[in-house]
């Protein structure tokens, strides 16, 4: 006899049966598989469309309903304790969180503060790289030349 896993008020529950199989047809998997090949082409028209900065959106859009297709079907999470999508939809949002800390860092990289004395930034202020190039700085001033035939300064 094996043992029970249930337990009710510190007695086991005898003929307790754990039944944890889902049967899905096999029509849903190839319809989601149809879905995420057509997914998978519209991410790649996205690629070569000129939707400017608006294509990282659209991109990230249609990767996050493949993600979705892919936890509910694959992973079983349709049909499966609530309790399990609450924690994989939270540990999404957690890494989201850090993603946009990191993000908001990276955008906040090239203003520097001037008591860095950092030699990135430029004279005027701007942080524009294409104005950089136009209107180099001006190079250091040479150094004094040594007169001919002088001796060099004797070494301490």
């Amino acid at each position: 006899m094996s043992e029970s896993k249930l337990f009710l008020q510190g007695k086991p529950v005898p003929a307790f049966v754990e039944n944890h199989e889902h049967v899905s047809p096999v029509r849903s998997y190839v319809m989601v598989l149809g879905a995420l090949f057509f997914l998978t082409a519209l991410t790649y028209a996205v690629s070569y469309a000129d939707l400017g900065p608006a294509s990282l959106g659209v991109a990230m859009f249609v990767a996050v309903i493949k993600a979705t297709l892919v936890c509910m079907y694959f992973m079983h999470l349709r049909y499966d304790d609530p309790y399990h999508v609450f924690v994989f939809v939270s540990t999404l949002l957690f890494v989201a969180i850090f993603f946009a800390f990191t993000l908001f860092d990276l955008q906040s990289r090239d203003r520097l503060h001037e008591e860095q004395g950092t030699f990135v930034r430029r004279q005027d202020g701007g942080y524009n790289d294409r104005e950089w190039s136009k209107h180099p700085p001006a190079p250091p001033p040479a150094a004094p030349a040594a007169a001919e035939g002088a001796a060099p300064a004797p070494a301490h």
